[in-house]
């Protein structure tokens, strides 16, 4: 069936029952195939492009061709007669280690953020109950210490403020769907070796400027694989990172045995006898048919099954239109069912039946070999990815990104090194040919001056001995007039300069100027790869030559990150969906371990969640060393524990860690002030104390002094007072005395009866 051309693709409208049909698949991988084989000006794009390819792969290595040179250097074409080392100088071998070892050595990790609005709310609710617990701390612990009862949990080691908080938050604060995606995305890049995929992709980006990988499932395990750029076959696009692409695939070359191994019987032998006519002449096969047997790799199998075929493995995204039923039930309720795309609600029925229909991208996939009608493993692809925002769209399952590509071209660092690569090399070649023609200093001789030459004794000098003569001594003989009358040569030997001269330090001037041209064209300066370091440079110079050369590579570190992030998104999804089917998820729990598994296995929100990914780089070596300057300078001047900058330095983000040196310096500095404070105020009531103690004793003392006077003039008082008593005793007696003396006087005054009784008395 040859479905409607769209441009030549098959009709995108076309029903999903349609769209399954192999020859709709076929239609579209021709096409596929054919928009790469032909532009539709004549150029085969495919053949073009992969010759690029293998120009700029050979140029990286050093190994390109030097025909073209030998043509340049050579007399007409012709080098046969030059002795010259023709091995290529590898000077953009050198400068593409340089930019691959830089790229490769910059760390990363990769961070996932849950976005979903489930998630997004549990995160602030948590920041509110955190801020919540930090204004009621006060209380909590004074309510603790008047119940006696203990401090309810979570108000330990709460932030001081608010920006301590919101530092925490972004350092610290992960949601447990967060550390199970990290988890499962890191183990998943293990167990598929990102460190080597790492390395060959950002080789491609700085010798091809594109890099290309793949995500999938195989066997319940999430797989992740380096795809070679010259096998690549995708769709315009006129974004770098290749967004909008409608297709994708890859150009494999595998052998008929191979074929069998994949396809199976979905092709008879009769098939694969027509598989294999159909690559007769090409890609190395001979031109006629051999039904022989061969032992290959210990098994016994047709000679025509050595044959090597090309094969188009790809995917092709299309929008399926979705029918369903919604069917009323005498409940009252309603049931919704799918149904083919044909299908039309009764005209009459019993209860109420509503056609929906919805649009859903699909991804199908198959395998096509190339110059055949030959198709197999067609349909849609399992394990679309989607994302749990959209559940409508499909991603593809190719990351791919190519810096700076307009109209699917674009120039990488090697094409633009290789036109003052190839004047180095003419440069070098010239200068051993130069070296190689050099001659000795000599003389020019006219032997006709110095032949005949007499001695003086009647006899003569031969031409050699006049020369041996000259050469010892430095003595000339020569005749200034021949036999015949002629004037000789007044000077008949003359020196002949031997060397190079100046043409040496021309060609040395083409070669470095050309190799400066390579050094602007990349921004790889003399700092960056070590090839010329000025031990009298300032060391801060030397830090701004490297970071500007850093700057000039920074597009293709941001190229690899970018394709990274797209895989890592790819794998989370891919483990949300294994998580939900319990079949390839034990696989892939089997593969991983179930210790590891863990952290997803905790919650079932994994498969609703929707997460941001981001990919950090993590801290140079220059960075690292300016932010150890920071924290030794802090600490020197007492601004810093040692228990700060213990945590600063486990902080992998270089922002959040110098974030964290400000915070914590202000909360020392904070701290010191309030010891300072508080010494200051014990100091103060130490001295009051001590004023205090020093009266109270002065008091007693003078207490005491009072006492001492007040118990001695009691003492005085009492002696005084037992004197006066004494001598009133005294007086007394004496007053009794001379009363009763004078009582006497005054009774013999009397009558003498009275004072007969007084007397008496």
């Amino acid at each position: 069936m040859k479905y409607k051309d769209f441009y030549g693709f098959p009709n995108p409208l076309a029903t999903r029952e349609e769209k399954m049909e192999k020859a709709y698949g076929l239609q579209y991988m021709k096409q596929m195939y054919r928009e790469w084989e032909n532009d539709g000006a004549g150029v085969n794009l495919m053949s073009t492009r992969n010759q690029r390819y293998k120009r700029y792969r050979e140029y990286a290595e050093g190994m390109q061709s030097v025909d073209q040179y030998k043509e340049l250097v050579g007399a007409n074409g012709d080098s046969s007669y030059l002795n010259l080392n023709w091995e290529v100088v590898p000077i953009i071998p050198k400068f593409v280690d340089v930019i691959v070892g830089g790229l490769t050595n910059q760390d990363y990790t990769i961070k996932c953020t849950a976005i979903d609005p489930t998630s997004v709310d549990k995160k602030n609710q948590d920041k509110f109950d955190a801020l919540t617990k930090m204004r009621m701390k006060d209380f909590a612990y004074e309510a603790a210490a008047l119940t006696g009862l203990p401090l309810d949990e979570g108000f330990d080691n709460l932030p001081e403020n608010k920006e301590e908080l919101d530092l925490y938050m972004e350092l610290n604060y992960k949601q447990s769907v967060e550390i199970a995606m990290e988890q499962g995305i890191e183990l998943t890049m293990y167990l598929n070796d990102f460190e080597e995929i790492k390395k060959r992709i950002i080789r491609d980006l700085v010798v091809l400027n594109i890099g290309v990988a793949k995500t999938g499932v195989e066997n319940g395990k999430i797989t992740v694989r380096y795809v070679d750029p010259k096998n690549f076959v995708c769709s315009h696009s006129s974004d770098p990172d290749f967004k909008n692409m409608e297709y994708a695939g890859e150009i494999i070359y595998v052998t008929i045995h191979d074929l069998k191994r994949m396809a199976g019987d979905q092709f008879t032998e009769e098939e694969y006898e027509k598989i294999a006519l159909s690559v007769l002449g090409k890609h190395g096969n001979p031109a006629k048919l051999s039904l022989s047997s061969i032992n290959y790799n210990g098994y016994e199998v047709s000679e025509y099954d050595t044959y090597k075929l090309a094969l188009l493995d790809g995917v092709f995204k299309c929008t399926d239109s979705m029918n369903y039923e919604k069917k009323n039930n005498r409940y009252g309720g309603f049931s919704v069912n799918k149904k083919d795309s044909n299908y039309k609600p009764p005209k009459s029925p019993r209860y109420k039946r509503e056609q929906m229909k919805s649009h859903v991208e699909m991804i199908y996939k198959g395998k096509w070999i190339c110059g055949t009608d030959f198709i197999f493993d067609y349909g849609i692809a399992e394990n679309i990815v989607r994302p749990k925002s959209n559940l409508s769209k499909a991603l593809m399952p190719y990351a791919v990104y190519a810096p700076n590509i307009i109209n699917m071209n674009n120039k990488g660092m090697v094409e633009r090194m290789i036109p003052f690569a190839d004047q180095i090399q003419l440069a070098h070649l010239k200068i051993q040919h130069l070296i190689s023609k050099v001659k000795p200093q000599g003389s020019a001789i006219e032997l006709g001056a110095i032949e005949n030459v007499g001695k003086g004794d009647g006899g003569t000098f031969t031409p050699i001995e006049v020369q041996d003569i000259y050469q010892q001594t430095g003595n000339l003989y020569y005749r200034l007039q021949m036999d015949d009358g002629r004037a000789g040569n007044p000077n008949p030997i003359t020196e002949l300069r031997g060397g190079i001269g100046g043409a040496l330090q021309e060609l040395i001037a083409i070669y470095q100027y050309n190799l400066q041209m390579i050094r602007d064209v990349t921004g790889i300066n003399e700092v960056r790869d070590a090839s010329q370091p000025n031990k009298e440079s300032l060391v801060g110079v030397q830090k701004m030559a490297l970071l500007a050369s850093n700057n000039a590579t920074r597009w293709l570190n941001q190229a690899f990150l970018s394709i990274t992030k797209k895989l890592a998104k790819s794998v989370a999804l891919r483990v949300q969906d294994l998580v939900s089917y319990s079949g390839p998820y034990k696989g892939y729990v089997q593969a991983i371990g179930e210790y590891n598994m863990k952290a997803i296995e905790v919650t079932k929100d994994v498969t609703l969640a929707d997460f941001g990914i981001m990919i950090e780089p993590l801290p140079d070596e220059e960075e690292k060393a300016l932010l150890e300057q920071n924290i030794q300078a802090s600490i020197q001047q007492k601004e810093l524990r040692i228990e700060d900058s213990i945590m600063i330095r486990n902080i992998k983000n270089i922002k959040l860690a110098n974030q964290m040196l400000v915070l914590r310096r202000k909360q020392y500095q904070k701290e010191l002030k309030e010891m300072a404070l508080a010494n200051s105020q014990a100091n103060a009531q130490q001295q009051q104390m001590s004023i205090q103690a020093k009266a109270q004793v002065e008091a007693q003392a003078k207490q005491m002094d009072i006492q001492a006077e007040i118990e001695k003039m009691k003492a005085e008082f009492e002696m005084k007072e037992n004197f006066a008593q004494a001598e009133h005793k005294r007086k007394l007696l004496e007053l009794e005395y001379q009363g009763n003396i004078k009582s006497e006087h005054i009774s013999l005054s009397q009558d003498d009866s009275d004072l007969v009784r007084t007397k008496i008395k």
